[in-house]
């Protein structure tokens, strides 16, 4: 708006600076949790964040500039060979994206049912709430339902592929009708219609929490029917449990919600669909196993870590491996630094893709076998097959990214990543930033002419860090590629303010 030849801050900017700021903060500072870590943390963006990042996204949400502009879909694996649609935006895009959403989230809350445990706004905080205490709320609530009678049973059911039969279409007529048709909306809506236009996927983007927010306004209708059918029911994204003494009425009620999915262009997993009485339900809902073990372990209860070897033992001898059990055995394998897993891991790391996060925090917390680790993880790099393995090799040169180890069959093995375009770009990304470190002044002029002759925007921000962290590049150059390549202005005033680039 502007008064008097000045710029004022209209209310709705300052909606959307709460906004950006939160959507900023949780991108950044959930990198850990991140199935595809940015190659720098988005430390660029952080550092330029209120030296006019900000400022520049509020201007292009207010004119209305919000269309996609790069979007990268990943094949994410589910398991040892299933995959799921992952939609990798720019930084610009995914924080205008997220700010959207977040910034009509409170509404959509306020008239999400109170037996939905996903993906909730908390309004004293304005933020979401953490997905693992709501996940816990889910399976308290579940078990305090089977405990209410012994004649209890519980039907559940899941959508295939919710997030991509997500009618866009559909969705906006929600959005509109519930927030009337503001401007947040508007541009949310067409982010969407862009989102599947120009790209190979449908529905909800996958990658961004944010979009659960709108998946859970999706499925309102199927709550007012479970609310009003006389069964108890929770639901966790599209995780529905009903809960009811007769078999018969569970089944009908099924049924109706069966109807009620396909009037949404969605459809039910038959795998995922049963009646279970209550004690196969409350085995399915908690392995009181695992349960057990992971208060022994929290309560540093003496011969808890020989009872989570006992389980691995058990768990791997399964003809199939259950990705949960593995990750929980993981997980509490590195809370004791305990390197029982190690090799098991690195024999099988080729079907290991789906638990690379918690794999590879596991091999970090193992520092009595970082030699033989590293050699492993060296020799898989160089043996010529990792190309199939892209979440592998980005973890493996985050690991020796952050170890500092350097090999000259590993330099190779990065070489050969970074100049195979047909790879997906965020190995490629750590690939540049590991030979960055250890170039010599030969390597980084190859690096600066593969930095000239870059289309990939992510792909040219990386290189820039190599080139900075190579020490072969000057503050002419950065004031060059600034002046003639917009896009990369951030991460240009970023490196000139000369930081230490973090591995995350």
């Amino acid at each position: 708006m502007i008064a008097g030849g000045r710029v004022v801050p209209s209310a709705g900017d300052a909606v959307t600076a709460n906004a950006l700021d939160l959507a900023k903060r949780l991108l950044a500072g959930n990198q850990d949790f991140s199935a595809i870590p940015d190659v720098a943390g988005y430390a660029d963006i952080s550092h330029q964040w209120d030296q006019g990042y900000k400022k520049a996204l509020i201007a292009s949400i207010r004119d209305g500039d919000c269309l996609p502009t790069y979007t990268e879909i990943v094949d994410f694996p589910k398991d040892a060979i299933t995959f799921r649609p992952l939609a990798r935006f720019s930084a610009r895009d995914r924080l205008i994206y997220d700010a959207l959403i977040y910034s009509i989230a409170p509404i959509v809350d306020r008239h999400t049912d109170g037996r939905v445990l996903s993906y909730r706004w908390d309004h004293g905080r304005r933020e979401p709430i953490f997905w693992s205490k709501l996940w816990d709320a889910m399976q308290k609530v579940s078990q305090k339902f089977l405990n209410s009678s012994p004649w209890m049973r519980m039907a559940t059911l899941d959508v295939s592929s919710f997030y991509e039969h997500i009618d866009v279409g559909i969705l906006s007529d929600d959005l509109s009708c519930l927030t009337g048709g503001r401007g947040d909306t508007q541009n949310l809506i067409r982010f969407l219609s862009a989102f599947q236009r120009i790209n190979h996927a449908w529905g909800l983007p996958q990658g961004s929490d944010a979009s659960a927010i709108l998946a859970n306004l999706y499925l309102f209708p199927v709550d007012e029917f479970l609310g009003r059918s006389g069964a108890g029911f929770a639901r966790y994204s599209d995780d529905i449990r009903i809960f009811h003494s007769d078999w018969t009425e569970l089944r009908d009620i099924l049924g109706e919600v069966s109807r009620i999915f396909r009037s949404r262009r969605l459809s039910v997993s038959s795998q995922k669909t049963a009646i279970l009485d209550r004690l196969e339900s409350l085995a399915q809902i908690r392995d009181p196993r695992m349960t057990s073990l992971s208060a022994a372990c929290h309560m540093e209860i003496p011969g808890a870590q020989g009872e989570v070897r006992a389980f691995f033992d058990e768990t791997i001898k399964e003809d199939k491996v259950k990705q949960t059990q593995i990750r929980f055995a993981l997980n509490r394998f590195a809370r004791f630094g305990d390197d029982y897993a190690v090799n098991w891991c690195l024999d099988n790391l080729a079907y290991l893709p789906h638990v690379a996060k918690e794999l590879f925090r596991y091999l970090g917390a193992c520092k009595s076998r970082a030699g033989d680790i590293e050699r492993e993880l060296s020799r898989f790099m160089t043996s010529g097959g990792s190309a199939s393995y892209p979440y592998l090799e980005q973890r493996i040169l985050r690991y020796f990214l952050v170890s500092g180890e350097r090999t000259a069959q590993l330099k190779e093995a990065a070489w050969n990543i970074f100049d195979d375009r047909n790879r997906e770009d965020f190995p490629r990304e750590f690939a540049a930033r590991y030979l960055g470190r250890d170039a010599s002044i030969g390597e980084a002029q190859l690096l600066r002419h593969k930095f000239e002759d870059e289309p990939s925007i992510a792909m040219r921000r990386s290189l820039l860090m190599a080139l900075y962290e190579s020490g072969n590049i000057s503050r002419n150059y950065l004031n060059e590629v600034q002046e003639y390549l917009p896009s990369l202005k951030w991460v240009c005033r970023y490196l000139s303010d000369r930081p230490n680039i973090p591995i995350c």
